[in-house]
């Protein structure tokens, strides 16, 4: 899974393994950490709608692996021409859009994001007590100040605000 962590956690294919990477720049830094004694192995790879797959494709046949494969169209051409019965995608596909995330069909998911870390949420992490709409949520509630949160809290109140005006 060339994705990021928020990605990953989101939904990946089934044996995926998780580079743990914030960002894509970060991956051929895991490559060279993890992936170098596996030079002779089939590799796989996958990620949304198929850009960093062939970046990463490029990247591991430079580094010297023999047999590098990626996903066609990503994962969003796979979750739309394969019926959920035959597929080996568990989860949902991360998109970057008002969706949030995707299934099969590419019809959109019921997880939300967090608009204060921006990671996915699904219903049940969204429910926690620590999520707070705009504010926080289980992955960030200890990463920021009170300060932090009451800037957020403002910002959630001006974005009501707007909203209510064009009603």
């Amino acid at each position: 899974d060339t994705r990021n962590d928020y990605e990953y956690k989101a939904g990946t294919f089934k044996g995926a393994i998780d580079p743990k990477t914030e960002t894509f720049r970060e991956f051929p830094e895991y490559v060279k950490k993890n992936l170098e004694q596996h030079k002779d192995k089939k590799i796989a790879m996958f990620c949304t709608g198929g850009i960093r797959c062939e970046k990463s494709t490029s990247l591991l046949l430079q580094e010297g692996f023999k047999e590098v494969y990626h996903l066609k169209g990503g994962i969003l051409k796979y979750l739309e021409e394969t019926p959920a019965e035959e597929s080996l995608w568990e989860g949902e596909c991360f998109v970057f859009d008002g969706r949030t995330a995707v299934t099969h069909g590419v019809e959109e998911g019921q997880n939300t994001k967090c608009h204060a870390c921006g990671w996915p949420l699904t219903p049940e992490e969204a429910a926690l007590p620590s999520y707070e709409h705009g504010v926080s949520c289980v992955y960030c509630i200890d990463k920021t100040t009170e300060k932090q949160k009451e800037g957020f809290r403002m910002r959630q109140s001006q974005i009501l605000a707007a909203k209510r005006k064009r009603l």
